[in-house]
């Protein structure tokens, strides 16, 4: 019984390598350049620093911000630019960008999803947030954008 064990344990290492070498240095590349714009997202909200998203979501961005039935939708990256500004700065601000899962349709579309949590402070209270972001991610021009996002908040305390 021990000898299958380990035996089934090495199978699955050597299938799990081989796998691992059939992913490409360009896919490789691109999934690195995805979660860029995820991390570079958290950044720069936490700069408030609204104008860097016109070099993470595409110009003709669609936007959906979920919270329970209510949906909030925001056509083009220079509207949300102007409504995430006019929502004003918190006096703290602290997002942390958790687990993503990609997949590729071809090679200028995928989609995905990832996880943050947010920390916003404002006059010493502390609001925490869960979200979930389903982008969908094109390659134009050579570089990654996020063309579509549903932004779930899950839950706030």
């Amino acid at each position: 019984m021990k000898k299958l064990f380990v035996m089934m344990l090495m199978l699955v290492a050597i299938m799990s390598a081989r796998a691992q070498q059939a992913i490409s240095s360009q896919e490789l590349s691109d999934r690195l350049q995805i979660r860029e714009l995820v991390d570079r997202y958290a950044t720069e909200s936490d700069k408030f620093n609204q104008e860097g998203y016109a070099e993470i979501f595409a110009k003709d961005l669609k936007l959906r911000i979920i919270v329970g039935d209510n949906v909030n939708e925001i056509n083009g990256v220079d509207n949300m630019i102007r409504i995430y500004k006019a929502a004003g700065a918190a006096d703290v601000s602290f997002h942390q960008t958790g687990q993503q899962v990609v997949e590729f349709s071809d090679s200028t579309h995928a989609s995905g999803f990832v996880y943050l949590t947010a920390l916003m402070v404002n006059n010493n209270q502390a609001r925490h947030l869960y979200l979930r972001y389903q982008d969908k991610y094109e390659k134009i021009d050579g570089r990654w954008w996020i063309t579509e996002r549903d932004q779930y908040i899950l839950f706030s305390e």
